[in-house]
């Protein structure tokens, strides 16, 4: 198996970031690199991950002058990456030890995946919700089909799955380019992989992924005017995604359609945002 590259974009994470590197060290594969790209933290982040660095060769760390932006941070450590697999590893995060060795090995038999995914325990505070993949079902469908039941399975968690880097890195350059919002940012990372149904799976190894509720909090648009907004934006970068595609003439004017169910259940759901756009009309 080749070089895998982790990139680890942080702020403000000295809470739970040791838990976290500890999962990556323990890692039955151990030919990795770890790129933390530190975006202007406050607390003791930069000092922690320093710490780590100086007892592992393979920690490489990047402290930014400013504060970029999450999605930019994210960005910034796939652009240091040298592997031919990347993966993004949240602060709070961590997984099985044999995570990489299992979704590698997936990329290395089949030249088809281009996003190696596996089962996901949602962590919330101290309860545990395991969600089990169910992609085999999508074998055996037509293409247009596939791609439907992937895409309404798909899990936001699957970003943090192992990429090639090359399909990582166009898909987040669309998004830097085309994306001015951070709710519902991490489907659009996935919508290409996803709509073409190029992810495999392995049930041998989990991720485990903390629910805190900062991102809702800090980045989902609270005014009907910004959640339309986020909508239009996010519908037309999947529709342009998907007509780029190889699919057939029919499959992507059905596309267009479905997009409009897809949009509404990955940003805002329609119906909330017209009860919101009618509460504040109220005199």
């Amino acid at each position: 198996m080749s070089l895998i590259s982790i990139g680890m974009p942080l702020y403000n994470a000295a809470l739970h970031i040791r838990q976290s590197l500890d999962s990556l060290l323990r890692q039955t594969h151990t030919d990795f690199e770890i790129i933390i790209s530190d975006n202007k933290s406050t607390d003791d982040t930069f000092g922690i991950v320093q710490e780590y660095a100086a007892r592992d060769s393979r920690i490489k760390i990047f402290q930014q002058p400013e504060n970029i932006g999450p999605i930019p941070n994210f960005q910034f450590v796939l652009q240091q990456a040298r592997g031919d697999y990347f993966m993004w590893r949240s602060y709070d995060d961590w997984s099985d030890d044999n995570y990489l060795e299992m979704l590698g090995r997936l990329l290395d038999a089949d030249s088809a995946i281009d996003l190696a995914v596996a089962n996901i325990v949602k962590v919330k505070e101290t309860k545990e919700k395991p969600l089990q993949l169910n992609i085999e079902k999508a074998k055996g469908l037509n293409s247009f089909s596939s791609s439907l039941h992937m895409l309404k399975m798909s899990h936001p968690g699957w970003m943090y799955g192992l990429f090639r880097r090359q399909v990582a890195l166009d898909a987040i350059n669309d998004v830097v380019a085309s994306f001015p919002h951070v709710w519902g940012w991490d489907h659009l990372i996935l919508f290409p992989t996803v709509s073409r149904n190029r992810v495999g799976a392995s049930s041998a190894t989990r991720f485990f992924q903390r629910e805190t509720g900062i991102s809702n909090s800090r980045y989902r648009p609270r005014l009907p005017k910004e959640q339309i907004r986020l909508a239009t934006d996010f519908y037309h970068v999947c529709l342009r995604s998907y007509q780029n595609s190889d699919a057939s003439a029919l499959a992507k004017a059905a596309m267009a359609f479905y997009l409009l169910r897809y949009t509404s259940s990955k940003t805002e759901k329609f119906t909330r945002i017209l009860r919101i756009a009618l509460k504040l009309r109220k005199p």
